[in-house]
């Protein structure tokens, strides 16, 4: 019996990104890349400023980015139902009253509607994540209540709601507890097992070795995108955080995988 394989990549180019803040300011510029969605965990490493957060912001179309970025050879903006972004917890509004369990549930009322009764199946799928994430003892609880670190687990739990190809994390362990970025990175690393691509911005290099198959160097453009030894080497990370600016270091561009 011959059995194919299919192995589908994402391809973003964002040739430059301008933002009118007075006078137009490149943020990204000349960023060429392709990404295969076969399970891998790829973080995105740079100096604060390099335009880290933007450019996962780019990649769902919360900001705009000249060039073409397309996913399943169809432009990236038709696309994001395939894509589930967690972002940083300084933007999550916690006066809203809310409890745990319904903001986990909210993942996934872009497929069964907002006015629409939870089947069995996400309300199985509900107490599997508050189990796995240990968070059912809190599961009533609103969230302004949360330490960071269960505030975390619970939008890692409701992205996991949501069925998504490509999950993307804008720090998503800044200000957590050890304990939760244990359970976090379990659960990541399950999404690998099934196939998911999942993009994480991070700033902690002591660990990267741990999370990461590959990584993403940026500091307004690309520097390098490639296995993680070879990342967190002195040269890489010198050219990257100290003098980015050496050509001979920012043509390498990585297709495919090292899992």
């Amino acid at each position: 019996m011959l059995c194919v394989c299919f192995v589908y990549y994402i391809h973003l180019i964002l040739f430059s990104w301008d933002v009118w803040c007075g006078e137009t300011k490149h943020i990204l510029k000349d960023i060429t890349f392709s990404l295969p969605i076969n399970g891998e965990i790829i973080g995105i490493v740079g100096p604060n400023g390099a335009g880290k957060s933007s450019l996962l912001k780019a990649f769902i179309g919360e900001f705009k980015a000249t060039g073409k970025h397309t996913l399943y050879d169809h432009p990236i903006h038709t696309q994001l139902r395939y894509i589930t972004y967690i972002p940083q917890k300084a933007h999550i509004d916690l006066d809203f009253p809310i409890k745990v369990d319904q903001v986990i549930l909210s993942g996934c009322y872009e497929d069964i509607g907002w006015f629409k009764k939870a089947s069995v199946v996400e309300k199985t799928k509900l107490n599997q994540l508050l189990n796995d994430l240990e968070l059912d003892h809190i599961r009533h609880r609103q969230i302004a209540e949360l330490s960071g670190g269960q505030l975390q687990r619970v939008l890692v739990a409701r992205a996991l709601m949501s069925n998504s190809d490509i999950y993307c994390l804008d720090e998503p362990f800044v200000g957590i507890d050890i304990y939760s970025e244990q359970l976090i990175m379990k659960k990541i690393k399950h999404l690998r097992h099934m196939g998911k691509l999942i993009l994480i911005v991070h700033h902690d290099l002591s660990k990267a070795d741990q999370y990461f198959d590959r990584i993403l160097l940026l500091n307004q453009s690309l520097q390098f995108l490639g296995p993680t030894k070879e990342a967190l080497s002195s040269k890489r990370l010198n050219a990257t955080f100290i003098n980015y600016k050496d050509d001979s270091l920012l043509t390498l561009s990585s297709q495919g995988s090292t899992n």
